[in-house]
This record gives C-alpha cells, structure tokens and sequence, in this order.
C-alpha cells in the first residue's frame, strides 16, 4: 500500500474510530495508537493529496542540523520556515529540544553508523523529561525518538511520536522523516529503505474535521490544490 493510500486509511480510521478529547489547545477527535510502513522512503514520502509547503519543511529541516546554537525564530526564518514564530516568545527567543538533544548526538550517530553500522544502538533520544517538566521549552518534542538500522547496506528508520496533528503536521513530519534518512544516508554512503511510523495520540482537531473528509474523496492527481488547515499552537 502506497504511503498516499496509508494516509487516507488513517484519516478514516480517526474519523470512524476516534473518541472525543478536549486538549491543550482545542477538541479532538483521537485514537490512542497508531502505525504504518512506507517501504521506500527514497520515492513514496511525499503526501499528494494536497499542496504541501514543502519549502518550509526543508527550511525546518536545514534550521535543525546546523550546529549553530538555535536561540531565535529569525533563524528559522532565515532558512524560509516562517511557522516557528508561533512557539516564540514576543522577542523571538526560543528554545527547543528539537534542536537542544539533536546536535550533541547527530554527529556521533553518523560516526557510529559508518564504524559499526550492524549495531542495534542507532538512536537519537529527543525527549528529556527534566527539560520538560522545567516549563522552559517554546514546545516540548511531538517526535521524540529515531530508531536507525542498517541492513545489507540499507538505511531504515523507525520514527516514534507521541502526539500527531493527523491533517497538518503528519505530512511535514513524514517529509522531515524522509530528508533525515536521506542526510544520514549520504554520509553514511546508504541506501534509503523503509520506515515504520510508530504513533501515540493520532488525532483530528475538531475544525479540521471537514477538510479531512475533503481529503479522502481527493486523488494523487490533487497534489497541487490547496486545502487550508489552521495551525494549532
């Protein structure tokens, strides 16, 4: 099954499935867990049901890897992502365990992988618990845990999260999966394989809850039209 067809499967089991929730930040309809493979990430990642804004995917994904400390949304900006801003203070301070736990680990996980690919160790950890419960993260981590493994010269991932945005934030998160593989893949001199998307509290906001069934009556062939979702802080 296409990753396209996956989505849509999804997006139905939530609507039919889903029990309500009122949340942080608005009601939901949620299932408790959730998970699907894309057996070729190198091809199949790309949502083409909607327009995506994939520019500002891309730019997240750059703001992320580099070293440089990550203190401001300007930084974000800098690299065309201009959605950061919702989690930034008035001063466009910010400070997230995207970046924070990802940069001392990033490098040593590619050192790892090209020493020793064949070890089960392969792990970036995002989630800190302490930083968590200190209040001072602009987000704590939606995706928290990448899983590599190496086998017969192939890069896989396993992705694990612990909150999904079904409608705006999976088709981003998938893209992000993909550009990770293909950067460790290229430094590691890999091939790209499949990757297992293993999910906690998948939900739908509950003004999302039209465009979605707009959305399964869409086929690839709709890759370009907009649907509008809003971004929920």
């Amino acid at each position: 099954m296409s990753y396209n067809e996956e989505y849509k499967k999804l997006v139905e089991h939530i609507l039919v499935n889903g029990i309500w929730q009122e949340g942080r930040n608005g009601n939901t309809l949620v299932v408790p867990n959730y998970s699907f493979t894309i057996d070729n990430m190198e091809e199949d990642w790309r949502l083409k049901l909607r327009k995506l804004y994939i520019k500002g995917i891309y730019g997240e994904f750059l703001t992320l890897i580099d070293p440089t400390p990550l203190t401001n949304v300007s930084q974000f900006e800098a690299n065309e992502c201009n959605y950061w801003k919702l989690w930034a203070k008035e001063d466009g301070s910010i400070n997230v365990d995207y970046h924070n736990m990802l940069q001392p680990r990033l490098s040593n996980l590619i050192h790892e992988i090209n020493t020793d690919p064949s070890s089960r160790r392969h792990i970036i950890n995002l989630w800190d618990q302490n930083h968590v419960d200190s209040g001072e993260l602009s987000l704590a981590c939606c995706w928290h845990n990448l899983t590599f493994s190496v086998i017969a010269g192939t890069l896989h991932l396993t992705w694990t999260q612990r909150s999904v945005d079904t409608m705006i934030g999976l088709p981003s998160d998938v893209y992000l999966a993909h550009l990770f593989m293909q950067y460790i893949a290229t430094m590691c001199n890999l091939k790209i394989g499949s990757c297992m998307f293993s999910l906690s509290n998948t939900h739908i906001y509950e003004e999302h809850i039209s465009g979605a069934k707009e959305l399964l009556t869409r086929t690839e062939a709709d890759y370009d039209k907009k649907l509008s979702f809003e971004l929920k802080a």
